[in-house]
Formats: C-alpha cells, structure tokens, sequence
C-alpha cells in the first residue's frame, strides 16, 4: 500500500539509481527504501533497466574534422563579399539625424498628438426629457372632449380639442 512516503519518494527513486540526487533527499529516500517493500522492488526495477541500457550502447566514432576547417577557409576566400544595401527608410532619416533640433520638435509633436488622442475625455451626460403631464377635461357636450398637455420644465402647454363631428354630417 502506498502511503505518504511512498508518493513523495517514488520521484526520487531514480535519480538514487542514478546517484543524481543531493544528499539530504539521498539519505530520506535511501531509508525509506529499506524500510518500504514496493519501494525497494521499484528501486531493484529500477537498476535492472539501468543496467540493461547502459549494455545496449553502441559506441560512436569520432568523425573526421581534419578537412572542414581548411574547406571553410577556401570557400570564405573564393566568395566576393555582396554589397552592402541601406534600408529603405535611411534616406529618409539622414536628414533629420544630424539636426537635434528637428528630432526634438518631433518628438515634442509626437508626444503632444499622442497625449491627445490617449487623453480621457469628459463623459457626456445626456438630459433626459422633462415628463409629461397629460389631463383629460370634461366638457358639458357630451360629444367633445379636450385633452392638455404640458411640460412644466419648459412652460409649454397644449390644447387639444376633439370634437368627433355632427352626426348628420357624417351620413
């Protein structure tokens, strides 16, 4: 069963095999391998691969540096150095490089467009529209009626008069 050891150790189990680990931790994992079976069958796993790795390797020759070097020489002589072209945006420059003046003014101009255009503005606040007081008047025809309408913020009142028609002129 693993416990609590056993999943802060099993990590370092094979750097221990490898004897890539520093000696505080070594010696922690070191004894709770002899104390732990899993762990200690872990670690006993552990140097078999190890050793079977290490016999697999198949041993690389040298390669043969002796002609490099001199063919680099010969084709670093043989090669006519390319011309050295300018940017495109150097002649553009080359006139303001030799005036501080000029790249002063610039950058004060620069600054000033980028203070604007980055600067906060004031919030607009939009007025909202004054209510309304509609007021349905009676009159003493029963035919007719007549609404009001004002707006007391701008001192404006509307008078409405509806009169729905004789009814003899409606046939």
């Amino acid at each position: 069963m693993a416990t609590l050891g056993c999943l802060w150790n099993r990590p370092r189990l094979e750097r221990l095999v490898d004897g890539a680990i520093g000696a505080r931790p070594g010696r922690m994992a070191t004894a709770h391998v002899l104390r732990c079976v899993g762990c200690r069958s872990e670690m006993e796993r552990l140097r078999r691969l190890r050793a079977l790795v290490q016999s697999s390797q198949v041993v690389v020759a040298d390669p043969d540096w002796s002609g490099f070097w001199p063919a680099v020489r010969l084709r670093i002589a043989a090669e006519a150095p390319r011309p050295v072209q300018d940017s495109w945006w150097l002649p553009f420059w080359k006139p303001v490089w030799g005036h501080p003046r000029v790249v002063l003014g610039g950058f004060v101009v620069s600054s000033l467009a980028a203070v604007l255009v980055l600067w906060p503005s004031p919030q607009v606040t939009l007025s909202k529209a004054a209510p309304i007081e509609v007021q349905d008047v009676s009159t003493a025809d029963p035919d007719r009626s007549v609404m009001v309408y004002s707006n007391p913020d701008d001192d404006v009142t509307v008078i409405w008069v509806f009169n729905p028609g004789d009814p003899d002129e409606q046939s």
